[in-house]
Order: C-alpha cells, then structure tokens, then sequence
C-alpha cells in the first residue's frame, strides 16, 4: 500500500503513542523495527508520522517487544482521566492490578460478562439456474 501524503489523523494519534512507548524505553527506530520483526525502519517511520495505518499484525509485534499490551498503542492519557488510568496501570505489579480490581468489583458490585452477539444466520448457497434445455438443432436436408 502506498503511503499517504498527508497523515492520517488516527493513525498518527497511534505512530505518536508507538514513538512515546519506544522513546521510553529509549530505543532506536531502527532497532525497535528489527528486533520487532517488522524489519523496515522506514516503514516504522511512516507509522509513527501516520502516514502508514499500522495492521492488527504490526501493532501486535510492536506491543511484543515494547513490552506492552496492543491496548497500550491505542491508548491516548492525555484524551481524559480513564486513559490516563489505563495508562498507569501498565506500571503495576501483576499483584497490585489484581487487588485493584478486587477493590473496584467490591465498590462497583459484580458485572455481568457481556452477551455474545448471536450467531449470523448461515449464507443461503446460491442455487445455479437451470438454462431451458437447448432446442435440437434441424439438420440440413441435403438437395
């Protein structure tokens, strides 16, 4: 696919998040891009100036080796105080974040596990068409 010549405003939201996850970390791009297995600095680089909408699979590998969860790329803090928390929860001790939980379920009562939509129906399989059978052919009457 073709970069973009402008950013896309989304995607640059994330290629700004994936550089300010990197740089914490005090990585290069060029070593981030190949111990990720994305292998190309340059296409990390359009991603992180969202001029490259990054795949499912690219977000995955980057999140593996930054360390993080995918959520962590798709989270913006300075968006409003649930991202801020999400994003402080990725400091936690696994202990702390499962004690945290403990106390919020505690506070807010038990949630019901959200409904799995139901199944879409099965595709109708497409019948063929009969053609009417094909008229016999007169034969020519020799003269």
């Amino acid at each position: 696919m073709p970069r973009r010549r402008e950013p896309d405003p989304f995607a640059l939201q994330v290629g700004t998040r994936i550089r300010q996850l990197r740089e914490e970390q005090k990585l290069t791009m060029e070593k981030l891009a190949f111990e990720s297995e994305l292998g190309s600095k340059g296409h990390l680089s359009n991603v992180e100036r969202g001029l490259a909408r990054p795949t499912i699979h690219t977000l995955k590998v980057l999140a593996d080796r930054l360390e993080v969860d995918v959520l962590d790329l798709l989270t913006f803090p300075e968006r409003g105080d649930r991202q801020k928390l999400v994003d402080l929860t990725r400091h936690l001790k696994r202990g702390t974040i499962r004690k945290l939980l403990k106390d919020l379920l505690e506070v807010l009562g038990p949630r019901e596990p959200a409904k799995e939509p139901a199944p879409a129906p099965a595709p109708k399989k497409a019948q063929k068409r009969r053609s009417a059978p094909a008229k016999p052919k007169k034969k020519k009457r020799s003269s």
